[in-house]
């Protein structure tokens, strides 16, 4: 029985952690680049989603205080002002609405919109949220796509080195690299040879 040197068993050792750099990074770019070109999108896209998500943003802030600040002279505005007239003169109103139900009308038309107000600040912070998780989508893309460049620099220096010492490093197989060597039998295609 042979006993393998230290050399030959660190060279051996080098070299399946070789091969399985190489599996490693192509499964890696595999994974990684379709989610990145996926993430990624032009920058006059990106700045005109962003811009339209600030201005919707700002539109709903506005919304909501505009509900708030209507709560206030909603006697005084149209088209409530009827109901602000209508609750402060019972003599306008006829008998058959009592001023305590004209005044929970009045109320609940109030609570309305608070409630107005109240949803579009929802929406307003909800706009938020998705423009900070578009900013960092679009960062997880630029990054991807850096990982992926590093991924593809590293695997042509594998294949470079490959090609300078391809009479001493053993063969690899056929699923990792993505061309090989085609191998024919003496049982396949006997008629075909020229010699």
């Amino acid at each position: 029985m042979t006993e393998i040197s230290p050399k030959e068993s660190l060279y051996q050792d080098l070299i399946e952690d070789w091969q399985e750099q190489k599996v490693m990074i192509k499964e890696q770019i595999s994974l990684i680049d379709p989610m990145a070109t996926s993430l990624r999108r032009s920058m006059a896209t990106r700045f005109l989603n962003a811009s339209l998500n600030i201005l919707m943003e700002i539109i709903m802030y506005l919304l909501s205080m505009a509900s708030i600040v209507y709560l206030f002279f909603m006697n005084n505005l149209g088209p409530f002002f009827v109901m602000g007239k209508m609750t402060g003169y019972p003599e306008i109103v006829p008998g058959k609405i009592s001023s305590i139900e004209m005044q929970q009308f009045e109320y609940s038309v109030k609570g309305m919109f608070v409630l107005l107000a109240l949803l579009f600040l929802i929406i307003g912070r909800m706009l938020a949220n998705i423009r900070k998780k578009n900013s960092t989508l679009s960062l997880a893309g630029k990054n991807m796509k850096t990982i992926t460049g590093q991924h593809l620099n590293r695997k042509s220096h594998i294949d470079a080195l490959e090609q300078k010492h391809v009479m001493v490093l053993p063969r690899t197989d056929i699923k990792i690299d993505s061309i090989g060597p085609i191998s024919q039998t003496d049982a396949e295609n006997q008629e075909d040879t020229l010699l």
